[in-house]
């Protein structure tokens, strides 16, 4: 009996233990990289970062520079001590910027004021702004005073009128307003002063 195989038959490969038969494979000593990717670069990270913050700082340094109120300036300041503020004042949507703003050395508070005779500015305009609703007394031919008391201050106002040559008008009138402190206010505060000083 032959021992041979069969022609029609398939016979197998002995095996190389490598995994196929007879074929063995070369395994690369060079090991594999991956494709390079374009490294991402830190500073298009932080950048738009930065400006969010940064423009953020700016939006709440001006909220808290428009929502904070401001100390008077030496004009408020006397504008106040006269008791000729705006903000002591009914909201008109207006007042009036005086030329000249000074407090004397009694402590009179002295300002002037300069209005024309139109819509936009005129001396019942001024009155009405300011509150001012005693009666007037003519000092001259172009002047009239008017007295009052606005909180713990006596004021004066001077009006002094450039007439016009239009019969009952004028061009311009100067006001000057003087204003004192009552002597309810000025003891109250000569009080305060002496209990700061003791404390």
């Amino acid at each position: 009996m032959s021992t041979e195989p069969d022609s029609g038959s398939p016979v197998s490969a002995p095996s190389t233990g490598l995994g196929s038969p007879d074929r063995v494979e070369r395994v690369s000593t060079r090991t594999r990289t991956s494709p390079t990717r374009p490294r991402r670069r830190g500073w298009l990270v932080w950048l738009p970062a930065l400006c969010a913050v940064g423009t953020l700082g700016v939006i709440a340094w001006a909220a808290v520079v428009l929502l904070t109120p401001a100390g008077d300036g030496p004009q408020e300041a006397v504008e106040r001590r006269a008791g000729m503020h705006h903000d002591q004042h009914q909201p008109a949507g207006r007042f009036y910027v005086p030329t000249y703003a000074e407090v004397e050395k009694d402590g009179t508070a002295v300002l002037r004021y300069e209005v024309g005779d139109s819509q936009d500015s005129s001396v019942e305009d001024f009155l009405r702004t300011y509150d001012v609703t005693a009666e007037p007394k003519r000092a001259g031919p172009s002047e009239v005073t008017y007295s009052d008391r606005f909180g713990e201050v006596r004021r004066t106002f001077t009006i002094t009128y450039n007439p016009s040559p239009e019969p009952g008008g004028y061009d311009y009138a100067r006001i000057t307003v003087r204003a004192t402190a009552t002597a309810t206010a000025t003891a109250t505060a000569t009080a305060t002063a002496t209990a700061a000083d003791a404390s």
